[in-house]
């Protein structure tokens, strides 16, 4: 696939210069050369010199099949290097660490000379580390001969702000705390991440959250991800995953906060899989070529890695650390592929279903009664024994994604049938539909500083099963900026419109033959977020 566009981007050097050059320097490259591991070459590249350790993204499950890669990254999963083999002429690719590359001494001095351009230099650099992570990715576990230095620690915290001019408005599903306790700062994520490949064939994923409430978070502790991938083979085309992990719900379910550039994942998505987490065992498939192709994707803002050409899991169904409310499991699937263009641009399309018997149950505002009860919410039959009304859930997902190179686009669209509270407070398995587009630009303004402007529109009508199935009938619009001075920080300005329901009937709580209320409202949002590894 790359040695095409590695071929055109290799700069042309006359074969005297070189050869006069290396006469030059030879006595230094005798004293400086690079050692060897068996028959496999290493290069002295500083900061992106590879070590044993497994990559993660912070704060993200790694794709299935990423695990056991030990390409050097930043703490946000960019791979070290000013550009990247895969990021055609005049395209953003992905961003160095904080300290530039060491590079090698004739690499150097043709630089000096004029010979090549920085570009070239970047170009070649990154052609480099790519051979030396594909040629070390093998000696990985040697290098780590005890499994406790095989595990490796990581994480991120985010703070926010935020003001908004109606205090009736929801956006419960992604964070309720901006309208519930507006003017006032609190955490959206304190997380850790530890992992590691313990094995040729076992890999484990464990992440903790801390943030409690935003508020208090004292005694504050709960799983997000606990996890092992087995490497059914070798070439990792094959692996079954085992545990706490994110359902195969939408593209949007699988990108983490420590990646998306927007605050939210949007509300048609998140309904789906509120959390994105469920208990299950998930098989995947990937080709090397695709292998190859999301792993350059994990490279650029919002790329979550390599879920799969083929992919199908089973769960328990009623969400992230929830108990099992029903003997029935659900089932997702997925269909996926990312393309190179012609120009090297990368484009990833796919498709997403699942199938599900989800049992929703009284909590909050909402308390769910029988046909004949006096609940504020009844459902269309009698409760299971559990006190709950199970509803059909099901969903189809299409979705497009190319990363910003420097421009990049994202868009989804989902429908099928899910847990809806209807306008008399009926709670019945009824059809929705929704989607969004999103559009952004990545400048880099300096040699790791990015700037990131966005803007996304959305819809979403059908219910939210995760409110116990409170109509969600929702048009939004996102406007932000975000500022990276380097691979550490981000911070995060962003406006958004919305218009849709809340939990409230006539200005109070949620009454039985009343409809929900509508409002619309501006919110502004602040967030800073700092990367740690």
């Amino acid at each position: 696939m790359h040695k095409r566009n590695l071929r055109k981007r290799n700069p042309t050097i006359p074969a005297v210069v070189v050869m006069t050059i290396m006469l030059n320097i030879s006595p230094v490259l005798a004293i400086e050369e690079s050692p060897t591991v068996g028959n496999a070459p290493t290069t002295n590249t500083g900061p992106a010199q590879a070590t044993a350790a497994p990559v993660a993204n912070p704060g993200e499950a790694p794709a299935p099949g990423s695990a056991g890669q030990v390409q050097q990254t930043d703490t946000r999963g960019y791979t070290a290097g000013d550009t990247s083999p895969y990021a055609p002429r005049g395209m953003s690719g992905p961003r160095p660490f904080s300290s530039p590359l060491l590079p090698t001494q004739l690499e150097d001095v043709l630089l000096e000379k004029g010979i090549i351009t920085q570009e070239d230099w970047a170009r070649i650099k990154a052609d480099e580390e790519q051979r030396a992570a594909e040629a070390t990715a093998v000696q990985g576990l040697v290098a780590g001969p005890r499994w406790y230095e095989r595990i490796r620690i990581n994480g991120y915290v985010q703070m926010r702000y935020a003001l908004n001019d109606n205090g009736k408005c929801d956006i419960s599903l992604s964070d309720s705390r901006a309208c519930t306790n507006p003017q006032e700062i609190y955490f959206r994520r304190i997380r850790m991440v530890f992992s590691g490949q313990i094995s040729e064939r076992l890999f484990f994923y464990l992440q903790p959250a801390m943030e409690g409430d935003g508020f208090n978070t004292g005694n504050s502790f709960n799983l997000v991800d606990a996890f092992a991938d087995y490497m059914l083979t070798t070439d990792r085309q094959h692996r079954l995953r085992f545990g706490l992990h994110r359902v195969l719900n939408s593209f949007d379910t699988f990108r983490t906060s420590s990646q998306r550039q927007e605050l939210d994942r949007h509300e048609s998505i998140q309904s789906g899989a509120p959390g994105e987490r469920d208990l299950g065992v998930s098989y995947y498939w990937t080709s090397k070529i695709a292998q190859e192709r999301f792993q350059a994707l994990t490279q650029y803002h919002n790329g979550p890695g390599d879920y799969g050409n083929f992919g199908i899991m089973v769960y328990n169904g009623q969400g992230r650390n929830r108990p099992e409310a029903n003997a029935a499991k659900g089932v997702s699937a997925r269909l996926a592929h990312p393309f190179e263009l012609p120009n090297g641009r990368l484009v990833e399309i796919g498709a997403h279903a699942y199938y599900n018997q989800f049992v929703a149950q009284s909590s909050g505002a909402v308390v769910i009664g029988g046909p004949n009860s006096t609940a504020n919410t009844r459902c269309y039959q009698n409760l299971r024994g559990n006190g709950g009304c199970q509803v059909l859930d099901e969903r189809v997902n299409f979705y497009l994604w190319t990363p910003p190179q420097p421009w990049g686009i994202m868009a989804e669209y989902t429908f099928g049938t899910g847990p809806e509270r209807d306008a008399t407070g009926i709670l019945k398995p009824q059809s929705l539909r929704g989607g969004y587009v999103q559009g952004n630009y990545t400048w880099r303004y300096s040699y790791t500083g990015l700037l990131t402007p966005y803007v996304r529109w959305g819809e979403y009508y059908g219910g939210n099963k995760n409110s116990q199935g409170v109509a969600y009938l929702t048009r939004n619009v996102n406007v932000g900026l975000v500022w990276e001075p380097d691979t550490h920080w981000r911070f995060v300005a962003e406006y958004l419109f919305k218009h849709g329901n809340n939990q409230q009937s006539n200005g109070g709580p949620l009454a039985f033959g009343q409809p929900q209320d509508l409002f619309n409202a501006d919110i502004v949002r602040f967030q800073v977020q700092w990367f740690f590894n």
